[in-house]
């Protein structure tokens, strides 16, 4: 009898010899069955052994193909779980990672005490928006949040997926721009987001094929050094940011103590630098003083 499971045994096996480590072979072949039949885990533990249903085996193969060809599993279903929601990815957006639900968590954390401390609307920007996954998280997060956001993106055609993304989770009002950075948006802001473009072009050899053949390249490089968009944005950042806002962003290993500085020079103060699950500083916060005059630009 051929069962799910035997299937997928036989693809997590195609999967290792493509060269795939072991553990993600498995795991691989078992999340793309899953999606083949639309399954959640509850039901692969409990179904897997049965009788593998007609039509599967053929449909199933011709992902593994893609996936033994390094496609990511996420352009291959089509989705992407972030902060406990599925969002739609396609080749025009970059594939959300656990990373950057570190950066949601903070801004999170922020608005929170702001609100606590000083009710009233917030203006937020997210700049790089790609899926819609950070600025659509902090929507349904901070429901109950007078909100002003706007997500912006250099695509049109990233826009558009995170414009059916939030609709299709039912987001509050967010306006996408098409646009470079704060795309316009209405100024004074409190709080500017963003996981900008920030591997070095110098690394591309040495990047996953995954990553490298498959992502949007201007989503993933941020020129030689990997700053030149964080470089614009801080000053942009800091002429439109309202006395008392923030700018948090997500950097890449290695790069906070430099964003950090510069951070400074620009004029914010108390930065901070918050670590990823390794312990690696992965968002790098800059305040606007409160005292200050709003610098407009």
């Amino acid at each position: 009898m051929i069962t799910v499971a035997s299937v997928a045994a036989a693809a997590a096996a195609r999967l290792r010899d493509a060269g795939l480590p072991p553990s993600d072979a498995r795991q691989d072949a078992a999340v793309l069955a899953r999606g083949v039949l639309g399954w959640t885990l509850a039901d692969w533990l409990s179904q897997s052994h049965q009788p593998a249903p007609a039509g599967f085996p053929s449909t199933f193969d011709a992902l593994v193909a893609r996936r033994a060809a390094r496609e990511p599993v996420a352009y291959l279903l089509g989705e992407k779980e972030f902060y406990g929601r599925r969002f739609e990815v396609t080749a025009d957006t970059l594939i959300p990672r656990p990373e950057t639900e570190g950066l949601v968590e903070i801004t999170l954390l922020w608005i929170r005490r702001r609100v606590a401390t000083r009710p009233g609307p917030i203006s937020l920007v997210d700049v790089g928006t790609g899926t819609g996954c950070i600025a659509i998280t902090l929507a349904l997060e901070c429901a109950p949040v007078r909100m002003q956001l706007t997500a912006t993106d250099i695509s049109a055609a990233a826009l558009a997926v995170a414009t059916a993304n939030a609709s299709r989770l039912n987001a509050p009002a967010i306006d996408f721009r098409l646009g470079h950075l704060l795309a316009k948006a209405a100024l004074p802001i409190d709080v500017v987001v963003s996981n900008p473009p920030y591997v070095s072009r110098l690394d591309r050899d040495a990047m996953q094929d995954d990553v490298l053949r498959y992502e949007p390249a201007r989503a993933l490089f941020g020129g030689d050094s990997g700053l030149d968009v964080i470089a614009e944005l801080i000053p942009e950042a800091r002429r439109a940011i309202a006395p008392g806002g923030v700018l948090l962003m997500e950097v890449g290993v290695g790069q906070a103590d430099r964003v950090t500085a510069w951070l400074e020079s620009a004029g914010f103060v108390a930065p901070e630098q918050h670590p990823d699950l390794q312990g690696i500083a992965r968002v790098v916060v800059g305040h606007a003083p409160v005292s200050a005059a709003w610098p407009g630009l």
